[in-house]
């Protein structure tokens, strides 16, 4: 990594920001004293070089809380409920599966997969509409912050006004009886934001995922605070709010076969 790249990008970014018109004199103003100050009580042995960071001087740290709070609450549900094997994460933010992987074996399917050699974190290409894995295989899956973008071409994918609908049906196509899902996705008022996103209504997840039985739900609301324990149906008026959905499948059944699928990736 280009460490001075990395900062002078960050800058650029931060500059652009509307929210930081007319502090930029300020901040550079504000490095200039402070060099000054810092270089009359320096005397260590490394040599300096300067490379100004901007636009951190803030009252208190910021955060996402889509993704800080699922991250949370996913490892807490997976360690509650541990895989019997393999658990194999669909796609979610990079960090949480490597962090998850920690703890327990873990596959990650990609469309895209990243260059990460960790000997617990294992990678597959693949598509999240024609998973590469038989019916019923997999006890522990998580896809958190994904199916709201099928579909869209957002990241290259193929074009499918039904991708989310397809994305939710190979979920429920692999996932072995007994198995457990952990799933995030926007919901609030139901909304398509082309080619951005999904916000769906709550209820419409649990419709689809009509083979499985939801366990929990949790959410993040639109001020960005989680409930830990939580009603779907106080999310419908909500914005673009966080749903945090734990569904089981039931013991085998004809009813939960799924559709012919492929054989799973080595792995």
């Amino acid at each position: 990594m280009n460490l001075r790249r990395s900062v002078l990008l960050k800058n650029l970014m931060g500059s652009l920001d509307p929210r930081h018109i007319g502090s930029a004199p300020f901040e550079i103003v504000n490095f200039i004293k402070e060099l000054k100050q810092f270089k009359e009580a320096y005397r260590g042995r490394y040599p300096m070089r300067l490379l100004p960071v901007l636009y951190e001087r803030k009252k208190e740290s910021g955060f996402d809380p889509h993704y800080v709070y699922q991250a949370y609450w996913a490892s807490s549900e997976v360690n509650r409920w541990p895989p019997a094997g393999l658990h194999v994460d669909i796609s979610s933010h990079v960090p949480f599966a490597l962090q998850l992987s920690a703890f327990f074996p873990l596959v990650q399917l990609e469309f895209r997969p990243p260059h990460i050699h960790v000997g617990s974190f294992r990678r597959v290409s693949g598509d999240i509409l024609q998973l590469p894995f038989r019916n019923a295989s997999l006890s522990s899956m998580t896809c958190l912050h994904v199916v709201e973008h099928l579909g869209l071409g957002r990241y290259g994918d193929r074009l499918a006004p039904d991708g989310w609908r397809m994305g939710l049906g190979e979920i429920q196509r692999v996932l072995a009886p007994n198995g457990n899902l952990f799933l995030s996705v926007p919901v609030g008022c139901p909304t398509l934001y082309f080619n951005g996103g999904y916000v769906f209504r709550a209820a419409d997840i649990a419709g689809e995922l009509n083979m499985l039985n939801l366990v929990s739900f949790a959410y993040v609301d639109d001020d960005g605070a989680f409930v830990a324990s939580g009603n779907i149906q106080a999310t419908e008026r909500m914005s673009y709010a966080l749903g945090l959905f734990h569904f089981r499948k039931p013991p085998y059944s004809e009813r939960n076969m799924g559709a012919p699928g492929q054989q799973p990736n080595p792995i």
